[in-house]
């Protein structure tokens, strides 16, 4: 009776010790993802930075006025078969297309940052300047496991007009993604 209960506790520990190292796989994948995909624009969330924001040069807040305000083409804009296959599309398809993206400007970070997201309530960020429909659907709501898988999937299906583009179709990406910003307080 007592090599069974051994047996057993073994077999748990061992199961524990074997769901650590893969959480400790995940974490690192995420902060790997986070910087592949998220970093360019909400900065980051390293334990280092000791700030909600990373301080963003005046000139970069009155280029991201510009951008949203703007009646020349953005960013936003730009077709997708011109920006393909590099950060901006080849020279020669610029030309084609008749866009001058000399003229657009790249001013990151362009979201809040995401250090100690996971439990703040959205909309927070000091100093970002959110837009009143994000302000006003995502009121009173928490970012969470749910809420932020929710969010990371599509944006702009749940606040239609926002400036965040990115979407992540692969459902273990976000979870991994998510534990790290959970991970970062």
């Amino acid at each position: 009776m007592d090599s069974i209960r051994l047996g057993v506790g073994f077999l748990m520990a061992l199961g524990l010790a074997v769901n650590a190292r893969a959480e400790e796989n995940d974490l690192a994948a995420g902060e790997q993802l986070y910087v592949a995909q998220c970093k360019i624009c909400h900065g980051s969330v390293s334990a280092a930075q000791t700030s909600d924001r990373t301080p963003v040069p005046l000139q970069w807040r009155f280029v991201r006025v510009a951008m949203q305000q703007s009646a020349r083409p953005t960013i936003t804009d730009v077709p997708e078969a011109i920006t393909a296959g590099s950060s901006l599309g080849s020279e020669v398809g610029r030309r084609a297309a008749g866009w001058d993206l000399g003229a657009i400007a790249f001013a990151p970070p362009f979201g809040p940052n995401l250090r100690g997201v996971y439990g703040r309530p959205a909309g927070t960020v000091k100093d970002f300047q959110y837009s009143q429909t994000l302000l006003k659907t995502l009121a009173g709501m928490e970012w969470n496991d749910a809420s932020l898988d929710v969010w990371i999937t599509n944006p702009q299906a749940w606040v239609p007009g926002v400036y965040m583009f990115y979407k992540q179709p692969d459902p273990e990406i976000r979870r991994k993604i998510i534990l790290y910003l959970k991970a970062n307080p």
